[in-house]
């Protein structure tokens, strides 16, 4: 069994993660356990249900032992620091004993590919292997199985139905819809900054967006903001509608829409994905937004 313990990232970093490690299961045929999503798992169809569509796939390491998999749940916490899984990891490789778990450590961002021969003979093996990194990855398989992915990574209700709720009453004056990720919070320091972009900023982003299209088209523009959203006077002159302020109903209306816009994130990037929307990210606050630039994001 592979056990994905490296609690990396928000949403949309679990997310992908996810996806391309349940891609890359689904294709070779080896169970897979990922309790680093637990905190996420009760939105998601698959991951709340226990029902990967008969793929020996699933969130908690021992679902039928609660008890033990809370003993594991936090023996994992212990070694979300990388320098302690590496410590672990350097001590595995001198230990010779066939007991002990695989360890496969990954300390940088050049991607890890799943489908090499060394993955899978730790995968088809008889020892689990703990994962601890980020960028273990399956591009192949995640498009292949792409819609798999989003079976098994839909909604539970209510959560999906106040999605198609947002989504009607956006689109009920609206022949174009185009979702705003306006992401603030962390943005202001991450990368000193560079990503958090002022009101003034997303209002010409919008109209320059809305100008692109026929005169008689009606562009409407659905909001999903990390904190408290600007208020409707911000974009004067433009048809705003919000969305609820669920941060996992925000991503699953985003991904209802028609284009998306907004700055560098995962989030917006699994909204793409999961429904197949074009998407531009904004990666200066000059950036012009020619629809020529939008397009569906396929894998992370």
């Amino acid at each position: 069994m592979v056990i994905l313990i490296k609690r990396f990232g928000q949403l949309g970093n679990r997310l992908f993660l996810f996806a391309h490690l349940v891609a890359n299961a689904a294709e070779h045929g080896y169970a897979l356990a990922n309790p680093s999503f637990n905190g996420y798992a009760r939105f998601f169809r698959a991951p709340a249900t226990g029902d990967f569509g008969g793929l020996p796939i699933r969130v908690p390491v021992l679902p039928e032992a609660p008890d033990k998999e809370r003993w594991l749940d936090r023996l994992f916490g212990l070694v979300q620091r990388p320098q302690i899984f590496d410590a672990l990891h350097r001590l595995r490789r001198r230990l010779a004993t066939p007991r002990l778990p695989e360890l496969l450590y990954l300390n940088d961002d050049h991607g890890y590919d799943l489908n090499q021969p060394d993955f899978q003979r730790l995968a088809q093996g008889h020892r689990p292997v703990l994962l601890h990194g980020w960028c273990f990855r399956d591009r192949p398989n995640l498009r292949k199985h792409a819609a798999l992915i989003r079976r098994l990574f839909d909604l539970i209700e209510p959560h999906r139905a106040a999605v198609d709720q947002v989504l009607a009453r956006a689109r009920q004056e609206a022949d174009v819809l185009v979702g705003i990720h306006i992401r603030r919070g962390d943005y202001a320091t991450y990368f000193d900054g560079r990503y958090y972009y002022d009101d003034a900023t997303y209002h010409r982003l919008m109209r320059e967006l809305a100008a692109q299209f026929p005169p008689a088209t009606r562009v409407a523009f659905l909001v999903a903001a990390s904190e408290a959203p600007p208020p409707p006077e911000a974009f004067l002159g433009l048809t705003v509608r919000y969305a609820s302020g669920h941060f996992v109903e925000d991503m699953y209306a985003l991904a209802g829409c028609d284009y998306l816009l907004g700055p560098p994130s995962s989030y917006s990037m699994w909204a793409s994905f999961y429904g197949e929307v074009p998407l531009l990210h904004v990666e200066t606050p000059t950036q012009a937004v020619p629809l020529a630039d939008f397009a569906v994001y396929q894998d992370q």
